[in-house]
Formats: C-alpha cells, structure tokens, sequence
C-alpha cells in the first residue's frame, strides 16, 4: 500500500519548516533525553503522547470533539498509526527508532506553543532523521511526510524524484532542490539562483555584507536585515520608517497610520487591524489579537496514507 498525498499541517510544518534549518543545534529546553521507539511500539506511544498535549492544550478541533475522552483519541489514533505504518513496512520499507525518538522529543517540546514558535524550537528534520522510508528505488516519483518520505534507504525525495542521498546537511554551491528539498549547513540557507532556475546553499548575508538594492537579498526574513544602498542593514527599530521595505526587528509591526513606522506588536486580547499587528501565533480575531490553536492540536494528522 503506497503512501498517498496529504496536506496536513504537521506535514507541511516539519517537512517545510524543519527540513530547512540547519544542522546548528538548538537549546529546545527539556532535560530529557530522547528515548529510542521501536517500529511495534509507536503507534501507541505517539498516539498517547499527542493525545495528551491535545487535551492539555484544550485543543478544540473536530476531531478532539469527536474522540470526546483522552482514551477514546488515544484509541483512534494507535489504530490509524499502526494500520499506515504496517501498511508502509509491508512494502519494504524501513523505521528507525532512534529517528523516531528525536520525533517524539521533538513533539514533546512543543508544549501548548503555536505553530510558529514550536517550529522555532524543535530541531528535527525529517530529512536528516527520516524515521519511516517507503520502498521506492531511484528515479521513481515520490513525495514526502512529516515522517521521511516514500524512496527506499539511502534515496532523499528531491524535487519529486528519488536520487541518492548526498552527505548532509549541503555545503556552499550545492543544491538544495527546487523547493527548499534538502538542509544547508549552519551560516548557509537555500536561495534561488539568479536566473530562478534552481536553488543552492549561500552564505546567510551578514549586517555590513553588499547586497542589490531590491530589498530582499539580505537573507531570509529571519535574518531581520534589509539592503539599504548597496549594504545589509539591521531591520528598522521601534519608531523608525519601515516605509521602504514593511519589515521591522521582530517584536515590532510597520504602522501604516503611524507615518509608516516601527511600532511594538499588540498583546494578547487588545485590539487590532490585521494580524501583523499582533504577536507571533496570534491573529486578530474581531480586531482582537487571540492566541492560534497550538501546534499539536493538527497533530493528528502526523501518519497519513
């Protein structure tokens, strides 16, 4: 049984998300240690750990609505889990346990975080920890999940097509696939050529760097840098024009009614105009500024064929 598409937030968030940051590790804060999950056990232990970050998170989704008890969601999805994951190692595909133990760390550590922020502090790739391979041999079509993808051990899934798997994460001048497919080593990210032929790991511009004066060649928006005449600057501050380019230093949103300048985001429960106006994983809900669902309440969705 062959996986099949699926447009799942968790899918998207990993896959798109993580699969693009780099192998520079991260401080997610929790003392424990990542504990191996062998292929037998996991759909019950990713089933019980999910459900019960959706409960404590109060996630209120349709299908937390529908399993109405703890047990009844743990139930439903040790059962949708072991169904897709047998159905994939029957087909000669592979798990790894411990891959599958950074996963569920990596879950773990979201906590009640929105989405954002909960892709800010994980540090699992898909890519570079895929925990569940399909059976797809070299040069077949092939998707991904938010578990690997569908190319047998020792193929990545770039570009749609299953190659070889290069050494990883991507040095400076590789490839990294026409959308952002495979991980550039720390200090580097995945930009598009000049002619947006094809991607490929380039130096994350510094403050001072030269850059074209278009606006967008300083980096990522994460990089909170803008290009002013020629050269990389800081994104503008609190009270300074952000007229030129919309962007600010995080923690801040461009004021349109303010002469176009900085000004800190909205807390929680105040109002707003528009969703920049308020804080990461927030959105203005009837020009209040409410909290989005937590990350987990869509993980539900993580095995899907």
């Amino acid at each position: 049984m062959p996986l099949v598409r699926s447009t799942y937030l968790l899918s998207l968030a990993l896959i798109g998300t993580l699969a693009c940051k780099t192998a520079e590790p991260t401080d997610d804060g929790d003392d424990q240690p990542a504990t191996p999950i062998e292929v037998d056990d996991a759909a019950a232990v990713l089933a019980e750990q999910i459900c019960a970050q959706m409960f404590e998170c109060t996630c209120t989704n349709d299908f937390i609505q529908e399993s109405v008890d703890e047990a009844g969601c743990v139930a439903t999805l040790t059962n949708q889990y072991a169904q897709g994951i047998d159905a994939v190692i029957a087909e000669g595909g592979t798990w790894d346990s411990e891959c599958a133990g950074d996963l569920a760390k990596a879950l773990r550590d979201w906590d009640c975080l929105g989405q954002t922020m909960a892709m800010n502090t994980s540090s699992f790739s898909p890519v570079l920890c895929p925990v569940l391979k399909g059976s797809r041999g070299i040069g077949s079509d092939c998707w991904r999940t938010s578990l690997g993808d569908d190319c047998q051990s020792g193929l990545t899934c770039v570009s749609g097509t299953c190659v070889e798997t290069p050494p990883l994460p991507l040095t400076v001048g590789q490839q990294c696939g026409y959308s952002n497919d495979l991980p550039c080593e720390a200090g580097t990210y995945c930009e598009w050529d000049p002619s947006y032929e094809y991607r490929y790991c380039t130096p994350t511009p510094q403050a001072g760097d030269s850059c074209s004066d278009d606006g967008y060649s300083c980096g990522p928006p994460s990089n909170d840098l803008i290009c002013d005449v020629g050269t990389c600057i800081a994104a503008p501050g609190e009270g300074e024009s952000c007229m030129m380019w919309n962007i600010c230093s995080p923690g801040l949103y461009c004021d349109g009614g303010k002469d176009f300048t900085c000004q800190p985001r909205q807390d929680l429960g105040e109002g707003c105009g528009g969703d920049a106006v308020c804080p990461v994983d927030a959105s203005c809900v009837a020009n209040i500024c409410t909290a989005d669902p937590a990350a987990v309440c869509s993980a539900y969705g993580l095995v899907s064929f």
